[in-house]
């Protein structure tokens, strides 16, 4: 019977993702014209609200009154609003009742709360789970048996003064179908809805690996995935010697009541166990993944912009399994999703949230424009009216349009403004770094593992230092030539660099390599201080001093 259930299940999200694609056809058809009509709807429905009175919503009837009549917005804008909404006031910023708060990993001591509306909720349900499932569907047909899949998405959530959860948005969607997770999924509840600090990456493996017929793993984002196979190429003699004795290896930090519980769940499987330990003996040269799981169909990640180098990554553990790369999103709105499988570019949806758009050219121009005024290969900042609240707000995100579906732009994400790095003027950005670190490492033929650049201004001019993880430790007696190396690229990717490094304004560009593991090790420490790993990006710019005294003091001295 429980066999059968996920494939009812699955079954049942795809036929609500096939109607959800036909009507997404029709918005992208006439997504200029829905769009707008969303934005009018949305200021209609929110009129009577304080933000609504103060800036006269009641009084617009065309995007050009909206565009003079509403400024544009950042977080600290609404943060006094959200403040009193958790206290308990409402019709301050939106009518629609907030239904949870999405906590940013922005700061680990005050993260910002983004309030999420059950329309936002909802828009969240259907494309990233039912759309995507469905588009997931008509790629592979038959080669998907719908059987349990590897959920990565944790839930960890505080309570408001009002009663309300605070907490990643995706969690919030995992937190909706909790009655059903065992059904979908192999993780039990005990380590889906952690309450206490554990070895996860252990305990997702635990059960996944019991289950010979596992057809894919969901995370939020690839880094989760990649590290979740970095630790299995490391611990897998410890998890298989568990499988066959039905045990829980004592030195694996899992707190003991949550112990009791998934002892309860598990069994010896000596034959499971001799499977997966005649294919884990032959190594990780060739890919593991459907070595262990024969149904093994689909990864569901976003894994494209600044996580490519995950993905890269798993393509060794994966071989030809394809992936799907989900949603472009943030905690204030789900804006572009995939409607291909393999695909890293990304429709816009129409129906989700009014967007305006900012030439990279004319960042400090007022003037915006609307999604049918765009141009294929150029570059755009987005300003999103989203349906929980938020007014002409500036995300910080540059997207670049890549081509059209029907009416509606496709677009890549490309950098955000915030983790720009500018020195003496030069505006080098997260897409730049990108390119002279893959082409670094092209040069000197290593395999990255993960990279960042650090803004030294501690000495005059200041320099670029790019900070690298690589899999197997770069010869010392080489570093200058690795650093001549690095800053010709970097002069090819931003030549403003290279010019500015010529004439004195820069000092020439520095190279450092950490650790084995370092990355891994700042995910972790993250988590621990209670970031939630569905929420845990690239560290691309070193831009905190607790960023800065990681990462320095784990360079490799050797």
């Amino acid at each position: 019977m429980i066999k059968i259930l996920p494939k009812m299940l699955y079954s049942l999200n795809i036929k609500k993702g096939n109607k959800k694609i036909e009507k997404f056809d029709y918005l992208t058809e006439n997504a200029p014209e829905i769009n707008k009509q969303l934005m009018l709807d949305m200021l209609k429905k929110n009129a009577e609200t304080e933000y609504g009175k103060k800036y006269h919503f009641s009084e617009i009837a065309t995007i050009e009154d909206y565009k003079k009549m509403v400024p544009f917005s950042i977080y600290d804008d609404y943060a006094p609003y959200i403040e009193r909404m958790i206290a308990g006031e409402t019709d301050l910023i939106t009518k629609d009742p907030i239904v949870h708060y999405a906590l940013t990993s922005g700061s680990v001591d005050n993260p910002k709360k983004i309030p999420v509306s059950e329309q936002t909720v909802k828009l969240y349900r259907e494309y990233a789970t039912q759309f995507s499932f469905a588009i997931i569907a008509r790629a592979l047909g038959k080669k998907w048996k719908r059987g349990r899949g590897l959920n990565l998405m944790e839930v960890k959530f505080e309570t408001l003064p009002n009663g309300l959860f605070a907490g990643s948005i995706s969690g919030r969607g995992v937190y909706s179908i909790k009655n059903l997770l065992f059904l979908m999924f192999t993780s039990p509840k005990e380590i889906v809805f952690p309450t206490e600090i554990m070895d996860t990456k252990y305990a997702h493996l635990r059960f996944a690996l019991m289950d010979r017929n596992l057809t894919y793993i969901v995370s939020a984002f690839m880094t989760g995935i990649c590290d979740l196979m970095k630790y299995l190429e490391t611990n897998w003699e410890i998890i298989v010697d568990d499988i066959e004795k039905g045990t829980i290896n004592p030195d694996i930090k899992i707190p003991d009541e949550v112990k009791v519980q998934l002892q309860k769940q598990i069994k010896p499987d000596p034959k499971r166990a001799a499977e997966l330990r005649v294919e884990f003996k032959k190594g990780f040269e060739t890919p593991i993944v459907r070595r262990i799981w024969p149904d093994f169909a689909f990864v569901h990640a976003i894994g494209s912009g600044g996580f490519a180098v995950y993905t890269d990554k798993m393509r060794h553990y994966l071989g030809d399994v394809p992936i799907y790369f989900s949603v472009y999103a943030a905690s204030e709105s789900i804006m572009a999703i995939c409607n291909e499988m393999e695909s890293q570019e990304f429709v816009l949806i129409p129906d989700s949230a009014f967007y305006e758009f900012i030439p990279v050219d004319q960042e400090d121009s007022e003037e915006t424009l609307t999604m049918e005024q765009l141009e294929t290969g150029k570059d755009y900042e987005i300003v999103l009216t989203n349906t929980s609240g938020f007014y002409r707000y500036r995300i910080k995100d540059v997207v670049r349009v890549v081509g059209w579906y029907k009416n509606c732009p496709k677009i890549q994400f490309v950098y955000r403004l915030n983790q720009m790095v500018s020195i003496a003027g030069e505006k080098t950005t997260e897409e730049c770094i990108s390119w002279a670190v893959k082409e670094f490492a092209k040069d000197t033929e290593c395999e990255l593992v993960d990279y960042s650049v650090y803004a030294d201004v501690a000495i005059s001019p200041g320099r670029y230092v790019i900070i690298m993880e690589t899999e197997k430790r770069m010869s010392k007696e080489n570093h200058e030539k690795y650093r001549i190396i690095i800053e010709e690229k970097l002069g090819i990717a931003n030549p403003s660099i290279g010019s500015k490094v010529k004439s004195g304004i820069l000092s020439p560009s520095e190279i450092t390599f950490v650790q084995e593991e370092t990355y891994a090790l700042y995910r972790d420490l993250m988590i621990m201080r209670g970031i939630s790993g569905n929420q845990l990006k690239p560290v691309r710019v070193i831009d905190t001093l607790i960023k800065e005294n990681f990462f320095f003091a784990l360079v490799d001295k050797e």
